[in-house]
């Protein structure tokens, strides 16, 4: 059989993913193996990147089985990953310390200091990006000051979807959409950022060569082969962040088109033809998989975590279908109640990794079903503000386009269209991200000519636009306009309790 088909991998934060697909999008197959976050203290976000490889083998050997088709069907595989984590090898390529990733808190200090040191004006010119808690630049201050011996054996950085690449290939590298998320990294040049290593000294050595996402990096290693019944010698291309690989899955490449993915954390992702940035540092940008185009991203922290927090915690043994069936029941602005969705910090627009969530407004007629539909509702009004910014800066927002496990539920869709008040489109992709790295590899084969002819080939639409509800609407543009009010309430309470 000829080597027709392509897989995708996406290495996220519960679980990795692969699927086998034609090169005209057809799924032929599609697996997932879970895996947990460690959280050896209050704050810290850590994984095994041992565990990375060993779930991510097992994944890609299911999906081929479930296929049903020879691993010498597969033409090339391509990878998506989770941004921002850090993972560092020393001279023989041994990791030395579990991968510290997104989620992790541990870094306030060395942020506060940088933002202070470095300051916005030159941040921006630099990176065009704020610095975060669980980004690379500021996980490796850390390790610098707290982990001397691990900094001091440590001789290449590596983001979380690099290192699977690496153990399935041998290839050091990374490419611009991920690196940019490293905070090392000029977005609008596309390089390491010579001024900011030197301000903070910081070796470049310690950083991976940077290729274009769909180049070929290597080929899978005789043992890699072997645990995933692929062939040794398949190509694996160097991949793009999990954010630019959903887009691609969506076919969001040209501006006007947004993507809005409600998945553990919440994103919008809008593409740009040219590196614009906001001056106060609110919105990040991004580099595209998409040689010379760019993207803005906002970012909420507890979006579907902040529902899955509620079925754990509070409603144990109940499905997420359940929850929705309660919310349902609810009317639109949850009679008065609000939910900060601030459970790990939170990006857009704060960049505050101490703001803390909140319900505001509880009285007795409030039930279980409040409760839900205020977490939901908050997670989209969180999402809103990061649109307006983005408008703020004149980006063209002409199409919504609906991503993540949010895009399944009736009611989150609804939700977003009446709050946004935008219609919101979806494609029949599935994994999308998983997906958009199938086609970063249908280019790396020669399969495919392009991205564009990938996403025009691949992607599919579904059904009608679901459309805001006027009345909806004008509710929740008054809810709207009281949330934005309550992040500096909560923020001046919580500083009076620590003063």
């Amino acid at each position: 059989m000829s080597a027709e088909l392509l897989m995708g991998v996406d290495l996220g934060t519960s679980s990795v993913k692969a699927v086998v697909i034609a090169p005209d999008g057809r799924m032929l197959a599609r697996a997932a193996v879970e895996y947990p976050v460690l959280t050896p203290r209050p704050g810290w976000a850590e994984q095994d990147p041992v565990t990375w490889v060993e779930a991510t083998l097992a994944t890609m050997r299911q999906a081929l089985s479930d296929a049903g088709v020879p691993g010498a069907a597969i033409a090339a595989v391509g990878l998506s990953g989770q941004m921002h984590g850090t993972v560092c090898l020393d001279a023989q390529g041994t990791v030395l310390h579990p991968a510290i990733i997104w989620a992790d808190q541990r870094s306030r200090a060395q942020v506060a200091r940088v933002m202070l040191e470095i300051g916005t004006a030159r941040l921006g010119a630099w990176t065009g990006n704020p610095l975060a808690t669980g980004f690379m630049l500021a996980t490796w201050l850390w390790l610098r000051e707290e982990a001397p011996e691990i900094a001091r054996a440590t001789r290449t950085l590596l983001l979380p979807k690099d290192y699977l690449r690496y153990a399935l290939t041998g290839t050091l590298g990374t490419e611009p959409s991920d690196a940019s998320s490293t905070l090392l990294f000029d977005t609008a040049r596309c390089c390491w950022s010579a001024p900011l290593l030197a301000a903070l000294d910081i070796d470049v050595s310690l950083l991976p060569p940077v290729h274009d996402s769909a180049a070929v990096a290597g080929t899978l290693l005789p043992g890699i082969a072997e645990a995933t019944s692929l062939l040794p010698g398949t190509p694996v291309v160097y991949g793009a962040s999990d954010q630019a690989c959903q887009a691609l899955g969506h076919g969001v490449l040209e501006p006007g088109v947004l993507s809005l993915t409600i998945g553990t954390g919440g994103q919008l992702f809008a593409p740009v033809v040219a590196p614009v940035y906001d001056p106060d540092l609110r919105l990040h940008l991004f580099c595209h998989a998409l040689p010379d185009r760019w993207h803005l991203e906002a970012a909420t922290l507890s979006a579907g975590l902040a529902l899955r927090w509620l079925r754990d915690q509070i409603f144990a043994g109940t499905s997420y279908s359940e929850l929705a069936a309660w919310a349902a029941e609810v009317p639109p602005g949850a009679e008065g109640l609000f939910f900060l969705p601030y459970l790990a910090g939170e990006r857009t627009p704060h960049m505050d990794p101490s703001a803390r969530a909140a319900f505001l407004g509880l009285t007795l007629r409030h039930h279980r079903g409040h409760l839900i539909r205020a977490a939901m509702e908050g997670v989209v009004f969180a999402l809103r503000q990061g649109l307006e910014l983005m408008e703020s800066l004149s980006v063209p927002v002409t199409r919504v386009v609906a991503s993540g496990g949010a895009a399944q539920s009736p009611l989150w869709l609804q939700l977003q269209a009446d709050i946004l008040n935008r219609p919101i489109d979806r494609t029949r992709t599935v994994e999308a991200a998983a997906v958009g790295a199938a086609f970063l590899a249908g280019v790396g084969s020669g399969l495919v000519a392009d991205l564009p002819t990938a996403c025009r080939l691949g992607v599919q639409w579904e059904g009608e636009a679901i459309l805001p509800e006027a009345a909806n609407a004008a509710r929740y543009a008054r809810a709207y306009a009281a949330y934005c009010k309550l992040y500096a309430a909560v923020e001046a309470y919580q500083s009076a309790q620590v003063s």
